[in-house]
Order: structure tokens, then sequence, then C-alpha cells
């Protein structure tokens, strides 16, 4: 997310707003009050802001609200439309706020420093105040902080029954897992879904959010610290009729690939989850004809810097293929052609939308990016690493591997 000095508006300004709104503590002075009553609108977008972390503490997170300051002042929210955020942020307490037309910031509730904002319960309370205070037809969601996609690490979360993930979010060290997140989103009906962050767009991590968003954007790679570009993609957001949420992900990625030298990096996908049922019962069929491990002289395609022994993201369309057919285009076992062109078909209804740069930070060439990423059982062992059987993906499909 590289920014531009000439970029930054009202800059002195921006920062005594977020100085009051984010580091002030509630006991100085008293807790905003409701509105009375919250006049409904037609789209609300809340920006959940995990930064309680070296993102926050480095200052992304003032900088991508003063992007957003400047969308506002802009006019992109609009008259129908309410952006609210709520920001964990380093040496602060959590607060609910809204970012108003003109460059205004309105505190909307303060919260007190139990818990953890990638806890269930404090995500879900959350959702609850925002209907609250801002009552609206459509809501849309953006998930901004660190994010390793499917990777699951055994840290705790006493709100959740089940083992926790280094997933989405860092907050003070402690994480939120994929399963845990897609329950925290079941039922809020959230029109879409924006990862701000790292490796969110794995086939393992979307299929675990099928019935939870319809529409998802992430990367399948890492992303510059600087992530979305908010003064563009505020009016995304807001478009009228629905959510241009693959102007949104094109905006971030032109942007990235508008820089040159190892700043040019970025890959951004958009997702339609109602097709992942197929694509999974296409992907089992291929998996159930197909051997576990890499195909002999097959090279994959790494969304990491990392060699391909410790890599946990590669091209998902890539590895199938390579399942399916040797490198002269001859099938590996019975069907596998008819049955690669019905995974082919299964995966165009999914993603709608694709980009990647050349290269990663300027080291790893991207040959190949489909959309999204997989991870890639070599061994007998491997469906224990960090959890990974724990997963849906796994389960469902995964597993079929011999």
């Amino acid at each position: 997310m590289l920014k531009i000095d000439t970029r930054i508006v009202s800059r002195l300004s921006t920062a005594f707003l977020l100085m009051v709104l984010f580091v002030a503590c509630g006991g100085d002075e008293p807790d905003p009050l409701p509105p009375s009553p919250p006049e409904p609108v037609n789209r609300v977008v809340l920006v959940y802001m995990v930064a309680n972390n070296n993102l926050g503490a480095a200052g992304y997170d003032r900088d991508d609200i003063d992007e957003m300051l400047i969308a506002a002042r802009s006019g992109d929210i609009g008259p129908n439309g309410r952006l609210l955020v709520y920001h964990d942020g380093a040496n602060a307490m959590p607060v609910l706020a809204e970012i108003r037309g003109g460059g205004r910031i309105d505190t909307l509730k303060r919260y007190d420093g139990d818990g953890y904002a990638v806890e269930i319960a404090r995500m879900r309370g959350v959702f609850d105040d925002m209907r609250e205070y801002a009552p609206a037809s459509e809501y849309g969601l953006v998930l901004w902080s660190h994010g390793t996609g499917w990777i699951q690490d055994g840290i705790s979360d006493e709100s959740d029954d089940e083992i926790s993930a280094l997933s989405f979010g860092q907050d003070c060290g402690r994480t939120m897992n994929v399963t845990s997140l897609a329950r925290a989103l079941s039922g809020q009906d959230f029109s879409f879904l924006y990862f701000d962050c790292c490796y969110m767009a794995s086939v393992e991590t979307l299929y675990e959010l099928r019935y939870a968003v319809p529409l998802i954007a992430a990367s399948a790679t890492e992303l510059p610290v600087r992530g979305s570009r908010y003064d563009l993609n505020i009016s995304a957001f807001f478009a009228d009729g629905s959510p241009d949420l693959v102007g949104a992900a094109r905006n971030t990625f032109e942007h990235y690939n508008s820089l040159s030298g190892s700043a040019r990096t970025c890959t951004m996908s958009v997702v339609r989850t109602d097709g992942f049922d197929a694509l999974a019962s296409a992907t089992a069929a291929i998996y159930s004809n197909a051997g576990r491990g890499l195909p002999s002289g097959y090279i994959p395609q790494c969304f990491s810097e990392r060699s391909v022994a410790s890599c946990n993201y590669f091209d998902f369309r890539d590895y199938v293929a390579a399942l399916c057919m040797d490198s002269s285009g001859n099938p590996r076992f019975d069907g596998a052609g008819d049955m690669l062109r019905r995974f082919d078909e299964a995966l165009a209804e999914c993603v709608v939308y694709a980009a990647a740069t050349p290269y990663i930070w300027n080291s790893v060439p991207l040959l190949k990016h489909c959309g999204m990423s997989t991870y890639i059982l070599k061994t007998t062992t491997h469906p224990s690493f960090k959890n990974y059987d724990s997963l849906s993906w796994y389960v469902d499909v995964a597993s079929l591997l011999k």
C-alpha cells in the first residue's frame, strides 16, 4: 500500500482528529450517546480494523483512515450511505466511529479493554452495535489486519470451542481462525466482504466462508503493508445499485501494478461463493483419481518467496491441471480431460475477477494466477500440518487424495 506524500490532505487536522478519537480513553469524557432515533439508510460499510499490532504501531491504520476522510470530503459516501470504522489500535481503547462527509469523525461507542477484536463475541457485538447505530437496507464489511489464510496455529481462543488460528487478524498476539470467522459472519447478511490483508484468497478459506457472504475480494499472496486504496475504493463500496467490488479490487491492483521494482507486487481476486459447492464437486472427482503429492515433472506456482518445500500457498488451477495432465498434455488417468473441463467451468463461475503483477516483490515470477491458492498435501503427515485437516475443504475434498 505505498502512499505518496502529495496525496495526504490536511495532514495536521486529520492527525488531531485521530488523536482525539483513537487515543482518548472513556474515563476522561462521557460515553457517546446513540442517535435518537437513527435514520435508516441504503448501505452501511463497516471497516473492522484490527490494528493492535505492528501495523497500528507504524501508523498504517491512521494512513488508511486519512484516505477514508479524503473520500468522505469528496462525497464518495453519498447521501444514502454511512461509513463506520471499528478501530482497535495500538495502545488505544477500541471504538466504533463514523466517518462523515466533510471529513468529520464521530465516536459512536467506546469499548472496554476486556476481550480481543478477534474473538467471536466481540466481533458479533460490534455487528450488533453497527445495526443499532446505523440501520440500513444493506451492509458491507472490510476486514483490515494481518492474514495468513487457512493456516491454523492452535492458539487458544477462550470464546470459541475449536482450534484458533493465525487466519485473520492480530490483536496483542491473539488471532482468529477461519472456522470462527465463518461462525461470526453466519446470519449477518453482509452483501460483500473485502479482505484488506494477506493470503485470504485460498480455496480453503473461501470455501469455509461460502455460506457466510456471497461476494469476497481478497489476495492470494502478500499485500504491501499499505493495502487497499480507500481514497479510491470508498466510492466503489458505495456505488449506486450494488457495491462495485470488482472495481475496488481493480483499483487496488492497478495502483500497485503502476509502480516499479519491488513495489510492483499485488494479486487481487473477487469470487462468488454460490459456485463453491459445484467447484468442490468437480475438484473432488479429480482428487479421487489423483495421487497425493507433486505429480512427476511438475514445478508448482508458489505464491510466496519460500521454497516449494516450505510454501503453503500454490496456484489452485495450476495444481489441479497438473494432477490431470502431464507436461506433454496427456491425461494422467481415464477421463482426466473431461474432469478438468468441468473443473474449469466451475472455477469460471466462482472467480469473477483475477489479476496479478508479473512478480511477487520483484523476485518470484507469477506465471500462473487463477485467483485462488491451495495447499498441496505432499506426504501422509501433511494433513495434520497447521491443523489443515480441521478445515471443511480437507474433509469434503482434499482428503480424497490417495
